[in-house]
């Protein structure tokens, strides 16, 4: 058994804290950081939003019981004040290129039945930082967390709502004095770039494996995820884009069927996440079996996380990169064989660090914006569909677990999901998240493409294969 990814949550736990009077300290430290050039990342993002495709990756929190709405707006404004990016606005520096400078935080929205307002830069609507959204039926809470790719990715966006719940459940709780946090340095954003390539210097010895990832990504075709039956109609597809851009499925198994799941991982000598990608896989290919008559490989994206021990105290940022994984239709035939690939391509990625190759490209065609976004407007997909592992995200809450979730003051956090944004031709987005031994599968789709059926059909198909996995072992 392979030892289990990143010790960043351990080396959190070793961090110390701080009381609120110093985290004043760090909001006088958070404006002076800025102005902060976009990263090419960053930049990547900003031109990926789109309001039919908002670059946006969305937390959901289930709850049960009614927030303290003093206690929770409390809350929220010190855990904006420790994550500056959140509250920053884009503006054009002297040269062009655009900037993060200081702005004001946005309000907490309750009872939010539409999409919150899109902000204009350089002509352009934007998507905001952060939105957060509270719907409140009886004693249950759902709290929405929208968190804008250019800003944060999804382990940001787990390192706001950490200390979010901290705080809360301290307020809410009447307990005397400030809530006790882990203490950051808004000051390391302006090295938030430096998980990359060019940290050591980019040299020739680096272009081969560029040229690995970069070379497939321009010339190859793949697949895209076809519809089954007549595409969603304009009609149809601009009355829900007005109320909701992209939705998604949610469905959780039980803890049952998780530890199965997890089994059948630890006997094949992989990670559980490996196992649901193969699975995933598996299912593309049989979709596209049956929709299209093309037989192009299925490539699927994995998003990265990059952080390392001098990230610990970093606010929330972009710190990720981007891998690919492709297949033919031929190459799922074998599951057993499919699932040994994953797992040493996945083993390789992480001890090549291959993911940080992706960026290094983004930056080298910084160099050319017009040319990034050209490439960004082609027909031909880079990925089938998106895989996102975000299990170690709520692991990092330090409060007790009890009565079916993380009980965080007066409420009880029963479970937490998530899903990235989704792009043209990249039709569905997974993410998958173990939370309270329960795994909860999250099915991001494109409204333009599938009729109101389809995407539960898929997860429908999805679910069949991952109860063949568990009876396979049976």
């Amino acid at each position: 058994m392979r030892p289990k990814p990143p010790e960043c949550i351990a080396m959190l736990k070793q961090a110390d804290v701080v009381s609120q009077r110093e985290a004043t300290t760090q909001r006088d430290s958070a404006v002076s950081v800025f102005p902060l050039p976009l990263t090419p990342f960053e930049y990547y993002y900003l031109l990926e939003d789109r309001c039919d495709y908002p670059a946006v990756f969305e937390i959901h929190l289930e709850c049960r019981g009614r927030l303290n709405r003093a206690a929770f707006a409390k809350a929220y404004h010190l855990a904006h004040a420790r994550h500056p990016l959140l509250s920053a606005r884009l503006e054009k520096a002297a040269n062009g290129w655009p900037q993060w400078v200081a702005g004001e935080r946005p309000p907490i929205r309750w009872k939010a039945d539409a999409p919150p307002p899109r902000e204009m830069f350089d002509g352009v609507p934007v998507s905001p930082r952060l939105a957060v959204s509270v719907n409140e039926s009886g004693e249950r809470s759902r709290i929405i967390f929208n968190f804008h790719h250019v800003a944060v990715d999804g382990m940001g966006g787990f390192m706001f709502i950490t200390d979010l719940m901290v705080a809360y459940a301290h307020y809410s709780g009447g307990e005397p004095g400030d809530p006790s946090l882990r203490t950051l340095m808004p000051a390391l954003l302006r090295d938030r770039n430096e998980h990359t390539l060019f940290r050591r210097g980019f040299s020739l010895s680096d272009l081969p494996g560029l040229a690995r990832v970069s070379v497939p990504l321009l010339l190859q075709r793949v697949a895209r995820v076809e519809a089954r039956g007549a595409q969603a109609s304009d009609d149809t597809v601009s009355g829900r884009v007005a109320a909701e851009p992209c939705k998604f499925l949610i469905h959780t198994l039980d803890a049952d069927e998780t530890a199965e799941l997890s089994s059948v991982a630890q006997s094949q000598e992989v990670r559980l996440h490996e196992l649901l990608l193969r699975d995933y896989f598996l299912t593309l290919a049989e979709w596209n079996r049956e929709t299209s008559q093309r037989r192009l490989p299925i490539r699927v994206l994995v998003p990265v996380n990059l952080r390392r021990r001098e990230h610990l105290r970093m606010p929330a940022a972009n710190i990720f990169g981007y891998t690919f994984l492709a297949r033919r239709i031929a190459d799922c035939a074998d599951p057993r064989a499919l699932l040994a690939s994953i797992g040493q391509e996945m083993t390789s990625i992480k001890s090549t660090r291959r993911a940080q190759y992706y960026e290094a490209g983004l930056r080298l065609s910084c160099i050319w914006p017009r040319m990034l976004r050209k490439s960004l407007e082609r027909k031909n997909p880079f990925a089938t569909a998106v895989f996102t592992n975000l299990n170690g995200g709520f692991d990092r809450v330090p409060l007790p677990w009890g009565d079916g979730g993380r009980v965080v003051g007066d409420i009880v956090v029963e479970n937490g999901y998530g899903a990235g944004p989704i792009r043209p031709d990249t039709r569905l987005s997974l993410a998958v998240h173990n939370y309270a031994d329960r795994l909860s599968l999250c099915l991001r789709y494109d409204e333009h493409v599938f009729a109101a059926d389809e995407p539960q059909a898929f997860l429908q198909a999805y679910l069949d294969q991952l109860r063949m996995t568990r009876a396979a072992r049976a």
